[in-house]
């Protein structure tokens, strides 16, 4: 072998190491960034992607408080959708909006939907710790979806819970379910049986999930009461919850209120 083929063949090897030192470097820098931190938005009964939508933009855009970052639609056969609404890094503070195609069926089938929307947000974007903000039967659900599923594998850890204006005890209005349609109508009713198991199975409820429950004295479908009956299912060290008295306040302007946004900011973000 010539001299100048050694040379060669020295220059390669050492251009080799340095690729495979960078390589090792990258890899072990992505696997110790910190996970971001995720809040999760559920909408509740007939919901669409306007529920959330003024929300998230103040919150994005009039505070600063994040960006969202991934749309997740659920079809009807279970499938989960996920659309990157724009750039985000781990470093960032992000919010997912969820969306499901059946806006009016039971609490079991809803609870299944969130299950597969949180279980593909940890496998396709690693993330193992959320927060999720639910309104009316969004914040039902999600209560369902922590007694039956969060202590199974595969899902991430729910740290706070927000639920705003959700009837725990049933809708007040019976006109109300009279008038709409779908399993979740009579999922809704008071002292229905789907609301009863919420309750009987208050044991399975996480330990160390915080919660907070808001109520509005003007909502015309969900009393104070039902709002806060969640406080028999939650452990009363982690239970939280404020009522605002205000009777211009309705149930659907729960999530147009500023005054929620700020109660939502200071539980979840606050340092």
């Amino acid at each position: 072998m010539t001299k100048r083929n050694r040379l060669i063949i020295a220059s390669l090897l050492v251009s080799l190491i340095i690729l495979i030192g960078y390589g090792t470097f990258t890899v072990h820098s992505k696997i110790n960034t910190p996970p971001p931190n995720v809040t999760v938005f559920v909408h509740g009964y007939k919901g669409t992607a306007v529920s959330f939508r003024s929300m998230l933009n103040r919150f994005e855009n009039e505070q600063q408080w994040g960006k969202k970052a991934i749309v997740c639609r659920v079809t009807a056969d279970s499938q989960v959708l996920c659309d990157e609404t724009g750039r985000f890094s781990s470093s960032s503070r992000l919010f997912v909006q969820l969306i499901f195609d059946n806006n009016r069926a039971s609490f079991e089938n809803t609870a299944y939907w969130l299950s597969k929307a949180l279980h593909t947000l940890r496998e396709k974007y690693k993330f193992e710790e959320v927060n999720i903000v639910g309104h009316s039967m969004g914040g039902i659900v999600s209560v369902k979806f922590l007694e039956e599923y969060a202590k199974k594998t595969g899902y991430p850890f729910i740290s706070k819970l927000v639920v705003i204006g959700s009837p725990f005890s049933g809708l007040k209005d019976r006109s109300y379910l009279n008038r709409n349609s779908g399993p979740a109508a009579m999922d809704l009713m008071p002292q229905s049986a789907a609301l009863e198991k919420l309750f009987k199975q208050k044991e399975n409820f996480p330990s160390d999930v915080q919660v907070m429950a808001i109520a509005s004295s003007g909502d015309q479908l969900v009393s104070v009461d039902s709002a806060l009956s969640l406080n028999k299912i939650v452990p009363a060290s982690n239970f939280h919850h404020a009522v605002i008295t205000d009777p211009s306040l309705n149930h659907s302007g729960l999530h147009e209120s500023k005054r929620v946004d700020q109660l939502i900011g200071r539980f979840l973000w606050a340092e």
